[in-house]
């Protein structure tokens, strides 16, 4: 299993996925790292995620890509976990799927033992769907992209630090409280040949 740790959760990040605030802006660049004193941090400016209880939660697809990244940083794969549906899926660097929360966990605990420093620059969000209410007219259940370039570094197996650069597609939806989870995490969508992907 060892190859999954090409694997970036961005959105990703991806998604992609921050140690450091994520930009606003669909052109804006996101840091997520581990605790590590040589990683550098981005700033730039998002509305924070609003708190639910114990935990913050995303009322917009950039809010998810911002906790999923600091939650990332933390290493918190509770935290993690509770940004994903059920039945979410996360995409391997070989093409196979890694779904349902217990197999994400699984990922993201051995993911980090390679000590990852990932930077995600989040390019274009898309949000569409959805219905209408009949009371209000607020529409719910949409569905998002979130699309953008990364670059991560960690520990290869033979303990030297490897880098790679890749681009992600992130699908979240929005739930009936208004607020978003992601239901896929592609840090290897299909654009031009399998090498570029890796």
């Amino acid at each position: 299993m060892h190859g999954i740790k090409r694997t970036l959760p961005v959105a990703t990040i991806t998604i992609f996925l921050a140690a450091g605030s994520f930009a606003g802006s669909a052109s804006g660049q996101a840091e997520v790292t581990h605790a590590s004193p040589a990683a550098t941090k981005s700033t730039a400016t998002m509305t924070p995620a609003h708190t639910r209880g114990t935990r913050a939660t995303a009322e917009t697809p950039a809010e998810l890509l911002q906790l999923l990244g600091e939650r990332i940083k933390a290493k918190d794969v509770d935290g993690i976990i509770a940004l994903h549906e059920p039945e979410a899926a996360i995409v391997n660097y070989d093409g196979s799927i890694i779904r349902g929360h217990k197999n994400i966990r699984a990922f993201y605990v051995e993911w980090f033992n390679s000590d990852p420093v990932l930077t995600v620059n989040p390019r274009q969000t898309v949000v569409a769907g959805g219905k209408r209410g009949l009371l209000d007219g607020t529409v719910r259940g949409r569905t998002a992209a979130i699309m953008g370039d990364y670059t991560l570094e960690q520990t290869a197996p033979d303990g030297t630090r490897e880098s790679f650069t890749g681009n992600f597609c992130d699908t979240v939806h929005e739930q009936l409280d208004g607020t978003w989870l992601y239901v896929q995490d592609n840090p290897y969508p299909p654009h031009g040949s399998q090498q570029h992907a890796h």
